[in-house]
């Protein structure tokens, strides 16, 4: 599956929540997964559930969604 119909579906799931808060709550968003993906990495873990790819693409997907965000604005 492609990045941005992976970012869409999985932003279906939710709602749409992604957009609900602005840029404030895009940021809360994707510095979970950042916080995720550093926790990963130096603690050397696999993690209990999402894999470490799905971490990267969740990263990129907040990062296309704040620009989405950044340009209505």
């Amino acid at each position: 599956m492609k990045l941005l119909q992976f970012c869409l579906k999985k932003n279906q799931d939710y709602g749409g929540a992604s957009f609900d808060l602005g840029l404030n709550g895009n940021m809360v968003h994707l510095w979970d997964k950042v916080v995720r993906y550093r926790n990963i990495i130096e603690n050397n873990k696999s993690p209990n559930f999402e894999a470490l790819e799905d971490t990267l693409k969740d990263i990129i997907g907040y990062a296309v969604i704040g620009l989405h965000i950044l340009k209505k604005q």
